[in-house]
């Protein structure tokens, strides 16, 4: 039995209660900070709807987990904003996924997808591509992950607001413990945490979001949000990502960047 489930899609259910939202004990995003940043509706073909957040990487593709596009018929993108309550037009939509191949839906193997956009976005100060990392994310490196996720782990609705918190990488020896199980942590993956009280992390709807490294000086996209462990965003165990590095040919091939 696996101890680990994704960052779940969620259903949008805006809640604007809390008047200082955020991840799990994170911070609130100002326009303009994760221009990269995008928020995906997704709709099923049931019909069924959730939502993840992806990354721009061009202007004609977005870079998200492949779990997050696992039996969606459509994708509605919206980019340049932080508060997706507002009542606004979505940036561009789409039908084209190109899910990794050998992705594995019960074990988040190879956990990573493209969205090729039909017709390019607009790029400005609020909306910008990040660069993707070549290099491999030692342990004990500071990662920052945005998303519109979960603000408590027993939310029952995803954040209006764009959030951030900033982890630190472990080694994958260290999170295979956390996890207590062998053959969970693959090479291709990555996890961090906050080692804080309390706890600092993302939660389920950040499913697909960017993690980067110097986020306000040099931004680089270095992994994509995968999972969480089944014991909760509030527990101490470690969330865990696909890494950017271990897929850019694969992302080269694709899209031919």
């Amino acid at each position: 039995m696996k101890n680990f489930v994704f960052f779940l899609p969620f259903l949008l259910h805006l809640s604007s209660s809390d008047p200082n939202p955020h991840i799990i004990n994170g911070n609130v995003a100002t326009l303009g900070q994760f221009p990269w940043q995008a928020a995906l509706f997704f709709e099923s073909s049931e019909p069924r709807f959730w939502f993840c957040s992806g990354t721009i990487i061009s202007p004609q593709w977005i870079l998200t987990a492949a779990h997050c596009i696992h039996n969606a018929r459509t994708v509605l993108i919206y980019t340049g904003l932080i508060d997706i309550s507002l009542e606004v037009k979505p940036s561009a939509e789409s039908q084209k996924f190109h899910l990794h191949e050998d992705f594995k839906n019960d074990s988040l193997a190879n956990d990573i997808a493209l969205i090729e956009l039909s017709k390019e976005l607009t790029l400005d100060d609020n909306t910008k591509t990040v660069e993707l990392s070549n290099e491999e994310v030692s342990p004990g490196t500071k990662v920052t992950i945005s998303g519109w996720g979960k603000t408590r782990a027993n939310d029952t609705s995803i954040s209006p607001l764009l959030n951030y918190v900033t982890l630190t990488t472990i080694s994958n020896e260290e999170c295979q413990k956390e996890y207590g199980m062998t053959g969970v942590i693959f090479e291709e993956m990555m996890c961090a945490g906050s080692g804080s009280d309390p706890v600092q992390a993302p939660c389920h709807g950040d499913s697909g979001g960017p993690l980067v490294i110097d986020f306000d000086k040099k931004p680089k996209h270095v992994a994509i949000a995968s999972f969480v462990s089944n014991s909760g965003c509030e527990s101490r165990i470690p969330s865990g990502y696909t890494r950017t590095a271990a897929y850019l040919d694969w992302i080269k091939e694709k899209t031919g960047l």
